[in-house]
């Protein structure tokens, strides 16, 4: 009588296959989770850049979002744009509270009865330029990213974007040290501080235990004119 074999799998080896095959799993979502982090930092990276190049397009146009057809003068009244001597000259960045965000306001001016400005600067004086509340916007960064400095501290800095009444031409007051009072923005911290002018921000943008490499960071150029002032740097340019 012939004695009858049985093919098919043992259990070590059944057990070596699941292994394998788990393993395999694992590694394939740990690349996954990795990829989808790493494109979610840098979509919260262009999207920061994104907002700030905005704010140049809105002062290069004009624009005034929130404002609607009121503007707020100096005094704090509500005025009618086109009916008054208030008009809408720029935009005040300021990074918020533990570097999560940006806080975005309006600048406003004052047409002075009669101009004898020579310059820029002299000019947003004569025009009392001021930073008001009205129509301000809180922007936070994406997949839960901060601002920090090289130090990896929160990120702390004032940004002027002004469009000037005698020449048309963009400006860009900086101080990368400190959040200035609006009622200072006239003053040695900003206009009356030739430094401002040429300073440039670099601003490193932090994963917060999101993406485990190298920080891109924002960088605006001295005195930008404009979008292309605000660049990109990728992780291995930073410096951060």
């Amino acid at each position: 009588m012939k004695s009858q074999s049985y093919t098919g799998f043992t259990i070590i080896e059944t057990m070596l296959f699941l292994g394998i095959t788990c393993l395999l799993g694992v590694a394939v979502m740990v690349g996954t989770g990795t990829s989808i982090n790493a494109q979610r930092y840098r979509d919260s990276v262009a999207s920061l850049q994104s907002v700030i190049q905005q704010q140049y397009s809105d002062v290069m146009n004009v624009s005034n979002d929130g404002g609607a057809s009121v503007c707020k003068s100096i005094d704090g009244s509500d005025e009618l744009r086109g009916q008054s001597d208030c008009v809408v000259v720029g935009k005040y960045i300021t990074s918020t509270k533990n570097g999560y965000g940006l806080l975005i306001r309006n600048v406003i001016g004052k047409i002075p009865y009669k101009t004898m400005a020579s310059n820029d600067v002299d000019s947003f004086k004569e025009y009392q330029i001021n930073v008001i509340k009205f129509g301000s916007l809180t922007y936070d960064l994406e997949w839960g990213a901060s601002l920090v400095d090289q130090k990896n501290s929160p990120s702390v800095f004032s940004i002027l974007i002004v469009r000037s009444p005698v020449s048309g031409a963009i400006r860009t007051f900086i101080n990368n040290n400190s959040v200035v009072a609006d009622s200072k923005v006239i003053g040695k911290e900003l206009v009356d501080n030739p430094s401002s002018l040429t300073e440039s921000l670099k601003t490193c943008v932090d994963s917060n235990g999101l993406f485990m490499s190298g920080k891109s960071a924002i960088f605006i150029t001295p005195n930008a004119a404009g979008p292309s002032g605000v660049e990109n740097q990728g992780d291995a340019t930073s410096g951060c």
